[in-house]
């Protein structure tokens, strides 16, 4: 039986909940453009041209939503709200540190945001309707692509804060996230309808889970070399949660983490970088005005701002290192003080939930893994940023997703976002309700 699509007019009632919620933030954004110019904070140029973050943004909404009501898009409207908020915020945040240079409006910088959302959208669009099926026949050429992009950087990029960049300071290995979750998916997903086919199949598990095996025993230690323990760690934590999600075995979990625990000890006996962020992470008085004082910053900022901070533009994130990146919360926290701290997880625990939401009520093995993947690559970039700068895990020097200033880690998150809506436009259970709601006559 052909599966029933709602027409514009449903699909316009069904999304009313996300219309209401975008409107919304744009009123934030511009309060928050009001605040800045009226608190008194660092002198911007208060023109047009300074307008221009602000009506990307309003364009960029205008656009989803649009695109949304006229593909009929069926997933659940209110997966991309709290991205929108989150993403929102991060431009905002990055025009008040200055980062929008005027002067320079053409750097490549200033557009990741809109070429993230189209990315979104087109993916979104273009593999709805079960068509992100064939992506499951690129594995190998995602994996290969993975290890290729490592291993180019590590013979061609330049080293900078301990990282290394390409050309342009653009970090390709963010990439890999997708191309990893791709493969992984799709290796996983044979095991699931191999199990569903028949039941105790031990010789086909374990030659599925050989190849993931050598694949992370080449790209581990690349990326080892590369000193990317961040990127390391949300790999790591990734194998292991589509691994369990598909077999269900704790076994898998336990070795990993056996794994794991050797490959830190090692990193710590052979790198002083890994050495360097353990002992900050133990002790950060131990080099105050050097190793830690990034960290000591963060953390004083923080602390200053109390409950509900100095007030947006009043705070100090020029005393922070690298406060658009690794540290945007830390500027959070001192300028709109715990209130905004907890707003941030709260949005960021919202789009989890909803986004595992959709991988429970995915049929399909590969579309469930994809989506569990893209979710859990976030979340786990999520609490390795924002951890690091509270002091819970060691630094990793990775960028608080749809947040952070870089171009490179934010069009991989709206590329992850754009393939986990495409999933969802399939798989949202309360569609008959909707169809079958009829719109509320006017009385005379």
């Amino acid at each position: 039986m052909a599966e029933k699509r709602l027409t514009l007019g449903e699909v316009w009632r069904y999304r009313s909940i996300e219309r209401r919620a975008f409107l919304w933030g744009l009123l934030a954004l511009t309060f928050g453009y009001l605040a800045f110019f009226l608190g008194g904070g660092p002198e911007r140029r208060a023109d047009w041209l300074s307008l221009a973050p602000l009506g990307v943004f309003a364009v960029s909404l205008l656009l989803i939503h649009t695109t949304f009501i006229m593909g009929r898009f069926q997933g659940d409207p209110g997966l991309v709200i709290p991205v929108v908020f989150l993403a929102g915020f991060g431009l905002l945040a990055q025009f008040r540190m200055g980062l929008f240079d005027l002067d320079q409006p053409g750097r490549l910088s200033h557009f990741a945001y809109p070429i993230g959302v189209i990315l979104m959208l087109f993916i979104a669009t273009f593999l709805k309707r079960d068509r992100y099926l064939w992506l499951r026949h690129l594995k190998w050429f995602c994996g290969l692509g993975a290890l290729a992009i490592v291993a180019a950087l590590l013979a061609t990029g330049s080293r900078f804060r301990g990282a290394l960049y390409a050309s342009g300071n653009m970090t390709p290995t963010e990439f890999i996230k997708v191309f990893v979750v791709l493969f992984l998916a799709s290796q996983l997903a044979r095991l699931s309808q191999t199990k569903t086919k028949k039941k105790g199949g031990s010789s086909s598990e374990f030659g599925t889970i050989l190849p993931i095996v050598l694949f992370f025993c080449v790209l581990f230690p690349l990326l080892l070399l590369q000193r990317d323990l961040g990127m390391i760690a949300i790999l790591g934590g990734l194998v292991i949660v589509l691994t369990f999600s598909t077999t269900g075995k704790w076994f898998y979990v336990v070795s990993a983490l056996g794994l794991g625990i050797v490959g830190t000890l090692g990193a710590y006996q052979f790198f002083l970088h890994s050495q360097q962020r353990f002992r900050v992470w133990l002790d950060p008085f131990f080099d105050p005005t050097g190793a830690s004082w990034q960290l000591l910053q963060g953390l004083s900022g923080m602390f200053s701002g109390g409950l509900w901070g100095a007030g947006f533009g009043a705070g100090n994130p020029e005393r922070i290192p690298i406060a658009a990146s690794d540290f945007i919360y830390a500027v959070i926290g001192e300028e709109l003080g715990y209130v905004g701290c907890l707003l941030v997880v709260l949005l960021f625990l919202s789009f989890f939930s909803r986004s595992y939401r959709v991988a429970k009520f995915t049929s399909d093995p590969f579309g469930a893994l994809l989506v569990i993947g893209f979710t859990t690559t976030i979340a786990l970039q999520t609490f390795l940023n924002i951890g690091g700068v509270t002091k819970t895990v060691p630094l990793t020097g990775i960028p608080l997703p749809f947040i952070s200033h870089g171009g490179s880690s934010l069009i991989t998150m709206f590329v992850c976002l754009g393939l986990i809506l495409a999933i969802a436009d399939g798989t949202q259970p309360q569609l008959e309700k909707v169809a079958k709601k009829k719109p509320r006559k006017r009385s005379s």
